[in-house]
């Protein structure tokens, strides 16, 4: 049998038609997630390593600007242009400022990632998406949306809306938040508790312990503690024995969960609804060891039990289990050909499931599953923030200069600004003249002037 490889170039052609050509008419109706597109297509290019090959820096300095005027007055980004009023309807005329169309959760984290790869985090009013942050939690601990104009937190209450919190906080504080931001933060033991009250029976996360178990809905309070650093080291949870420990949830038992998610699979068995299950359920009480598919040619992965695999499962619990240091007890190889063999298509991206045309959201996930395993031509993977290893380094050092405080000084009459780590900023300082001390002003020096 022919050895199947990842067809790069194929691939790269279907990303650069997503990024330069009209996407089909089957998006038209995702106006508000054109922020979420975007950074797939984007993330997806530089884990190929053809970002930077692709976009001209006029393009960059285009998708930039766009971004940046998806962000809310308030705190936070919309979906997209479209769904944002011009600034001078946000201008207080004396009854405060209106909260209209307000930011969204997911829209904000796919704009801070992407901004990441046409520009940096120094145009991102930190401070101001810190504080509408806050206000998207609830008293039991999870995350909504968005705010409604009458302060209502709308949105589900599941892992998902956790997670992009969660991101967001690192992406703009990092590990260690500072005393000033810290009556700006969330509630991160509430947040926890909620998260840990998502385990149910079998070892799954849902919205609840009386909710059905959920791939997405599992990777994702994992990858959320990950930020919090409140998940356990991997190399001392010990998976012979139950973990109960505070605020932590039992990860022996969501692995359990998680490696039950693969099936064995069949093309024949496929019909859209069903697919034979192979892999017995966590209530047989068997040994992590005794799971095995070893002899399934293709092996796909559900997100729910006795559910159709879908390609997006397989980064669900791939990733879930190489957060958690056990991605060793799941088949790859099988794996690996149910994706290049049964989803890839033949114009380049993945389909949701054999037989289905390639989408911008399976195509890249599959693609993040396959670096996380280290796939020829894919740059390493990072599997909690789910864009490449460089590029959450880049973030890294991006935070730490966007963090650096930027003082205002004047000089003739005109108000500058200076950070903190410039060489210049204590000459600037002592040479400034006597005017009021603006600490912390991020206005550049058009801004002042109009100001």
């Amino acid at each position: 049998m022919a050895e199947l490889k990842l067809n790069i170039e194929l691939h790269t052609k279907y990303w650069k038609r997503c990024l330069k050509s009209v996407l089909p008419t089957g998006y038209s109706s995702n106006d508000s997630s054109r922020m979420t597109l975007g950074f797939f297509i984007l993330s997806a290019l530089d884990v190929l390593d053809q970002h930077k090959k692709l976009l001209s820096e006029k393009e960059r300095a285009d998708i930039r600007d766009w971004i940046l005027r998806c962000q809310h007055p308030s705190g936070g980004f919309c979906g997209s242009t479209n769904h944002r009023f011009p600034d001078e309807y946000y201008v207080d005329v004396g009854q405060g400022k209106e909260l209209m169309d307000p930011a969204n959760l997911a829209a904000t984290y796919f704009a801070i990632l992407a901004l990441t790869y046409v520009g940096d985090l120094s145009q991102v009013r930190r401070r101001d998406c810190l504080k509408w942050l806050q206000t998207l939690q609830r008293d039991d601990g999870s995350f909504g949306e968005l705010v409604t104009t009458n302060g209502t937190i709308e949105g589900g209450r599941d892992m998902r809306y956790c997670y992009i919190a969660t991101a967001i906080r690192w992406m703009l504080v990092g590990d260690q938040i500072s005393k000033e931001e810290l009556k700006d933060d969330i509630d991160v033991d509430k947040l926890v508790e909620h998260l840990r009250s998502g385990q149910t029976y079998d070892g799954g996360i849902s919205e609840s312990s009386q909710h059905e178990s959920h791939a997405g809905y599992t990777y994702c309070a994992i990858a959320s503690l990950q930020f919090l650093g409140r998940l356990p080291d991997p190399s001392k949870i010990s998976y012979s024995d139950s973990l109960t420990s505070p605020n932590l949830i039992n990860v022996p038992d969501i692995v359990h969960w998680l490696v039950s998610r693969q099936v064995g699979y069949h093309a024949e068995d496929h019909d859209g609804e069903t697919v034979s299950q192979k892999r017995p359920g966590p209530s047989e009480q068997l040994s992590l060891d005794q799971l095995s598919l070893q002899d399934s040619e293709c092996v796909g992965i559900n997100g729910r039990c006795n559910k159709p695999v879908d390609t997006c499962y397989v980064f669900w619990v791939g990733a879930s289990l190489d957060i958690v240091g056990r991605s060793n007890l799941i088949d790859r190889n099988p794996i690996r050909r149910f994706l290049l063999e049964e989803t890839q298509h033949q114009i380049g991206g993945f389909g949701q499931f054999p037989g289905k045309p390639p989408d911008i959201y399976h195509s890249y996930l599959a693609l993040a599953i396959l670096a996380i395993w280290k796939e020829p031509g894919l740059k390493s993977f990072d599997p909690a923030l789910c864009v490449s290893a460089e590029q959450r380094e880049k973030i890294n050092a991006q935070r730490s200069i966007a963090l650096v405080p930027t003082r205002t000084y004047w000089k003739h009459g005109y108000s500058f600004s200076i950070k903190e780590d410039d060489p210049n900023f204590e000459k600037a300082m002592a040479e400034s003249e006597d005017a009021p001390d603006l600490a912390g002003d991020t206005s550049t020096f058009s801004q002042a002037v109009k100001t």
